[in-house]
């Protein structure tokens, strides 16, 4: 087994759309560096790929509620003006990248443990749509339940989108990811579960998360989404002592091309919410 492999698991097969869309690559990892490499295993334009990931742009900026919502307004006067009004997808285009690369980090963390997460979907609460949300670019907890009591792993997440890579940008990664850093938003994940599970929001507040850290279940995983060079500047670049820590990187033909066709198809998909 891997050191990557064992702080996040197995690269999906191909039956999951990451798997059908990336080849995984467990580089040998030193003292300082630890890092998986995923590349295109073709470049051809994937439809399921884009519908997939569109869906999850979907899911991750907008409630049940205002979906419902959108839906019923569909059809009646004046709906495109609903729609622009309760707007969660952003337009600018710094958002956007940064958005579906965090989506991106979630979602694969997802399927390497074959399993969902508890998370918050923190996209949906932001009021200013085209403006970045400050902190945790990704948290989200495993509770294991075991027998004598629960345990807990804690997966805190940093992501980039770079139309190509630089030595900055593994830096900027890395050091956001050093040992010494905490989760920020881990309270705010308990409160906002409480509001739907009482019952899991207990069982989540018993924890500490210094002693989650100290036990070594506080994985850092970092990814930076880029061009087919990627993997070479990680390479040449990644410096970091911390012995939790995975960076991913996900090097791809035309990295600004994908965010751009994820999105378009994102509000496809929202122009006819009655499709969703």
């Amino acid at each position: 087994m891997t050191k990557q492999v064992s702080l996040i698991g197995k690269h999906p097969d191909t039956t999951h759309p990451l798997g059908a869309w990336l080849k995984a690559n467990d580089i040998p990892v030193t003292a300082t560096k630890c890092h998986r490499e995923l590349t295109e295993i073709n470049n051809d334009e994937n439809e399921d790929l884009i519908l997939w990931m569109a869906n999850k742009l979907i899911s991750h900026h907008y409630s049940t509620f205002r979906l419902e919502q959108l839906k019923k307004k569909y059809g009646e006067l004046g709906f495109p003006k609903y729609a622009e009004q309760n707007r969660k997808l952003p337009i600018v285009d710094k958002v956007k990248k940064g958005n579906a690369t965090e989506i991106l980090l979630t979602e694969y963390i997802q399927s390497t443990l074959n399993r969902e997460l508890i998370k918050v979907f923190k996209l949906k609460y932001n009021p200013n749509v085209d403006q970045a949300i400050k902190g945790d670019d990704t948290l989200m907890v495993d509770l294991l339940e075991q027998e004598g009591g629960n345990d807990l792993k804690i997966y805190l997440g940093e992501s980039k989108f770079r139309g190509t890579p630089s030595k900055q940008v593994v830096d900027d990664v890395s050091s956001s990811l050093e040992k010494e850093k905490m989760p920020l938003s881990y309270s705010f994940l308990v409160e906002e579960i409480a509001k739907t599970d009482n019952e899991l929001a207990l069982k989540l507040d018993d924890f500490i998360v210094q002693d989650i850290k100290d036990k070594g279940q506080l994985i850092y995983t970092g990814l930076i989404l880029s061009n087919e060079h990627t993997s070479r500047f990680v390479e040449n670049n990644l410096n970091n002592d911390n012995p939790e820590l995975i960076l991913i990187s996900i090097g791809i033909q035309n990295p600004e091309n994908f965010i751009n066709l994820v999105f378009d198809k994102a509000n496809e998909l929202i122009a006819n919410p009655s499709a969703l």
